[in-house]
């Protein structure tokens, strides 16, 4: 949502705003669902990527750029052509990076099943010289109307949802803008 700050002051007038448009966003999408489907390589990380199963998540991000207004500037334009989550972050080059490519090249397709995504978080990175530290800013339920048939297919009234780890609740990140797949 912006570029890098060091250190967000408690009451930052900015992260209020974030957390205000998160939580109107939120109450005018339901649950997400996004298929996993396989891995990617980019010059700093080994990622998971995922495709969503309908168009909660277009609504969603949609939605949450029409309630951010001028303070959505940071992605203005861009258009997400891959949805993922980092799953190793590097601090220097791979031992074998030729063996790391084509590692990851052999599971670029996989169906490693779907996840189902019932809130948001805000979160700010830092790296504590040891690794990537998630801070949470602000968290909202997506509370509206279920766009993607079958993202809590089976799910009654009062259940939890299919994914219950901290990276598979996630849906809003402040990532830096990464390359496309090759």
């Amino acid at each position: 949502m912006e570029n890098y700050r060091s250190s967000i002051p408690e009451g930052d007038e900015r992260v209020m705003r974030y957390q205000a448009a998160l939580r109107q966003s939120s109450a005018r999408v339901g649950s997400i669902r996004l298929e996993l489907t396989g891995l990617t390589l980019t010059p700093a990380s080994v990622m998971l990527c995922a495709s969503p199963s309908g168009p909660a998540v277009e609504q969603f991000a949609e939605c949450l750029a029409e309630e951010l207004a001028d303070d959505g500037w940071f992605e203005a334009g861009f258009n997400r052509d891959i949805w993922y989550a980092n799953l190793v972050h590097f601090t220097g080059l791979p031992a074998d990076p030729g063996a790391l490519v084509e590692w990851v090249a052999a599971r670029r397709n996989l169906d490693l099943g779907s996840s189902v995504h019932t809130c948001v978080d805000l979160v700010a990175w830092k790296f504590d010289a040891r690794h990537m530290v998630a801070a949470t800013l602000g968290r909202a339920e997506l509370s509206g109307p279920t766009a993607d048939a079958g993202a809590r297919a089976g799910a009654g009234a009062g259940s939890q949802p299919q994914s219950q780890s901290r990276s598979e609740r996630e849906v809003v990140r402040l990532p830096p803008r990464l390359p496309s797949r090759p």
